[in-house]
């Protein structure tokens, strides 16, 4: 079993995966050596933990507005794929984060056994090549002297692992210029391509943007290397410069390719950049 995991069970924290019955086979569960919860959307005894996990996702982005749907959690993850995370049982969940569940109509907390307090969700695109990372969350900020370090980077670790990610040619998502979880995703892969550079169906349309990388699991990188080391880049995009996100999509319209490189943010008096390289044809 990975270090980081059997660090996560002797904290106390349990890994799980919410599916459906028709697609478990497909997940590759071996990362947890048998110590894993599977929850699924046919099971009606679970049903309290998926209400759970819909409100522990909507904790995390701190807003109750942006709660994902029941109906879209049951189509377009349960059916179609899966969350994994990590989740803790009741008997352990601090009673500040615990008072959450307990004020929410939806879920009866007597037959709750485990609030997921992390989650990672993937789709796999039509291509069967490509797959699409979404909603990545923790709760580490809720959990008080329970916090185990780097929950985000465990999790997505886990996801990608049971997704079976290094198998596939791709891994795309969208994320923001600005947004510090870009530290985390671009540990999983040797290059962070920028696909698309602004997203104008986006509510943040001007601030976000697609990214793409091939998946490496490397331990050492992830969990182990020191971050923020500054390499060699090409120039520095500034995260609030639209003039220069149209630019640089025109480029990579004729066929340019540029990544994300570390430390990923360098910090200026006049704003946030990113350090940018072109992929040399």
């Amino acid at each position: 079993m990975k270090k980081f995991i059997e660090e996560a069970l002797d904290a106390g924290f349990v890994p799980y995966v919410a599916t459906s019955k028709i697609l478990e086979s497909y997940f590759d569960l071996s990362l947890f050596g048998g110590k894993g919860v599977v929850k699924l959307l046919e099971d009606p005894a679970q049903r309290d933990f998926h209400e759970a996990y819909l409100l522990s996702n909507s904790l995390a982005f701190g807003n109750p507005d942006l709660k994902m749907p029941g109906w879209v959690y049951i189509d377009c993850v349960l059916m179609q794929s899966a969350v994994v995370g990590f989740a803790l049982p009741v008997a352990r969940a601090p009673s500040s984060l615990l008072s959450f569940y307990e004020r929410d109509p939806s879920i009866n907390l007597d037959k709750l056994d485990y609030i997921p307090v992390s989650g990672q969700i993937a789709g796999l695109g039509i291509d069967g090549q490509t797959l699409v990372g979404y909603s990545l969350f923790s709760l580490r900020q809720h959990l008080g002297d329970m916090a185990l370090s780097q929950m985000a980077a465990r999790t997505k670790y886990a996801a990608l692992s049971v997704y079976r990610a290094e198998e596939k040619e791709k891994f795309t998502g969208i994320s923001q210029y600005d947004n510090k979880a870009l530290t985390i995703h671009a540990l999983f892969g040797d290059k962070m391509y920028i696909d698309q550079t602004v997203m104008p169906l986006h509510p943040l349309k001007d601030m976000s943007f697609t990214y793409s990388m091939k998946v490496r699991l490397d331990e050492e990188r992830i969990f182990g290397r020191a971050r923020g080391q500054e390499a060699a880049c090409d120039f520095l995009l500034k995260a609030y410069d639209r003039a220069m996100k149209d630019t640089l999509q025109q480029r990579i319209n004729q066929g340019e390719k540029f990544y994300i490189t570390e430390p990923v943010y360098i910090t200026k008096e006049d704003g946030l950049y990113l350090p940018i390289c072109e992929e040399k044809r």
